[in-house]
């Protein structure tokens, strides 16, 4: 039978979970998501198949661009993230399979956010396991402007129009099975969006080529002069690192504190007569670049130049600039060095760890002569999110799929001023990759059997109570009499720590000591090592082995 119109039954998700009435559902690693769907048939309604979901999908879509029309069009991809299913007990529905009208039926469900995708998800070459890994781990919600949210106010992903990645609990009923086309014949269909902002760790820095091979610069080396048409004073050195990552706090969050971390940048100077003087530093302006990558073929290796994704008929970037800093850095100070003609054996070591600190020198130093050296501490911190603010922007964490990547990086500009007057004042530029994270949930708990709840449990009570041990093996209590053997003495145990039995367990008398060093024991020819991974206490102890 084909229901149309009113004739199809009403579907409705509701929430159990505390946020039935969010504008939007957020949801993090391992949360749980609770509910249930409600079947409303309108008619005498035959019910063949339930099918309740927690799916996810990515989807992206390249414009072509060309001269001729045939060169113009569309590619687009796809790819589901998972689907999880809740399963239907038997009797949900009558033996027939028939629901009478007006009578609801209620059909719970539960689901968990995974961890990460199964491995069928990326199936595709990669360059290397790593990449293979970062693909299976789930992207953020992204690029719907129905979920972008914070709280009860619309936010900005950033996040192109080409480019969705989307979550939902979803239900549908189906009447009939299509034997010709192998599929069911479904007659109700209900989706229900949630966000979900996965937990994401911070990871170590990137292998940086400094520009070679990627857009990433670490350290800028310049000359500075006097004037515009005057001679050069000395050289200039900006060198910086991967900063610690911005953690975002966990979702559904209460009044968050700012997001911040900080940058180190490390200035060096060479001046090209010892009469030259480093010059004032001006400002320093810190912006952050956030960067989307996407493709309708699947990514082989994590996106390093943007210049790769430019003019690609199935690969795009879309790049916002925000302004986060812009601050006046002329109380700097500069330090003197005077490298040591030839240090002392003793000094060698010190002198190595205040060098580590020190931008390397630059292609123009000359060996022995004095430098400058200056340290600027950059604070970064996110546009602030919250109700009722101007700030209109959402950040994700940092994140690497087969079609979708999102990426962040700081650009650092330092200007300074020269002796003389001039129009132009030099300026160095730093772009530095940075990650952002996010915290997972206080509340979130791995969905475990309840055999792996046993088994967590004997092991934490055996970790909270000192353990047991058994008496000593005859071969490490005889000890060689020998001259120069220590005999046996009350003020101290004459032997190692004991090994376990593999007897039953027996109650050790009184407090014992265990000394570890080799001066008090020796161990019998042919006798493995004794096991020092014991756990020892200053009362008497019980432990079945």
């Amino acid at each position: 039978m084909v229901y149309k119109g009113k004739d199809k039954p009403s579907l409705e998700i509701t929430l159990t979970d505390g946020q039935q009435n969010a504008f939007v559902p957020q949801y993090t690693t391992l949360d749980e998501i609770k509910g249930f769907v409600t079947i409303t048939p309108h008619v005498e309604t035959k019910i063949d198949q339930i099918l309740v979901t927690f799916e996810g999908f990515v989807r992206t879509y390249v414009e072509k661009v060309g001269t001729a029309s045939a060169t113009s069009g569309r590619t687009e991809g796809f790819r589901e993230i998972f689907r999880l299913t809740q399963p239907i007990s038997e009797g949900t529905t009558s033996a027939s399979g028939k629901m009478e009208a007006g009578k609801p039926l209620t059909v719970p469900f539960e689901f968990a956010v995974p961890i990460e995708a199964l491995p069928k998800y990326c199936e595709h070459p990669v360059e290397n396991e790593a990449v293979h890994r970062a693909h299976l781990q789930l992207p953020p919600t992204l690029g719907d402007p129905l979920t972008a949210v914070w709280g009860k106010s619309m936010k900005d992903d950033m996040a192109p129009d080409m480019t969705i990645v989307s979550y939902s609990v979803r239900a549908r009923l189906a009447s009939g099975y299509d034997d010709k086309n192998k599929r069911w014949m479904w007659i109700a269909d209900l989706s229900r969006k949630v966000r979900v902002v996965p937990a994401v760790p911070e990871h170590p820095p990137l292998a940086v080529l400094d520009g070679k091979q990627d857009d990433y610069r670490l350290r800028k080396e310049k000359s500075i002069k006097k004037g515009t048409f005057q001679k050069k004073f000395g050289t200039l050195v900006m060198e910086s690192a991967q900063p610690p990552s911005l953690h975002l706090p966990p979702l559904r969050t209460e009044n968050p504190g700012p997001v911040t971390t900080m940058a180190k940048i490390k200035l060096r100077f060479e001046p090209a007569s010892p009469e030259d003087q480093p010059p004032k530093l001006s400002s320093l302006v810190i912006k952050l670049k956030v960067a989307t990558f996407f493709a309708t073929k699947p990514m082989g290796d994590i996106p390093k130049r943007s210049s790769d994704f430019h003019y690609s008929s199935d690969r795009g970037l879309y790049v916002e600039s925000l302004p986060l800093s812009s601050r006046c850095v002329e109380a700097v100070a500069w330090a003197k060095h005077t490298p040591p003609r030839t240090p002392p054996y003793q000094e060698l070591a010190e002198h190595s760890i205040i060098e580590s600190s020190i931008p390397a020198p630059s292609e123009f130093y000359k060996e022995g002569q004095d430098y400058y050296t200056a340290r600027i501490l950059a604070p970064i911190t996110l546009p602030v999110t919250v109700e009722g603010n101007t700030n209109h922007k959402v950040f994700l964490p940092t994140f690497h799929t087969c079609l979708l990547a999102r990426v962040y990086a700081l650009d650092l500009h330092l200007t300074c001023r020269t002796p003389s007057a001039s129009i132009t004042m030099p300026e160095m530029h730093l772009k530095l990759p940075i990650q952002v994270s996010a915290a997972p949930s206080p509340d979130a708990r791995p969905n475990i059997s309840e055999g792996e709840a046993q088994a967590i449990a004997r092991r934490e009570a055996a970790e909270s109570h000192p353990g047991n041990v058994a008496p000593p093996s005859p071969a490490y209590t005889e000890h060689d009499q020998s001259p120069g053997a220590i005999p046996s003495s009350p003020s101290h145990v004459n032997t190692p720590p004991m090994s376990r039995s593999p007897g039953p367990s027996t109650v050790y008398p009184g407090p014992v000591e265990f000394r570890r060093s080799a001066e008090y024991f020796e161990t019998p020819r042919g006798l493995p090592p004794p096991d020092y991974n014991i756990q020892t206490s200053g009362r008497p102890n019980a432990r079945t082995p």
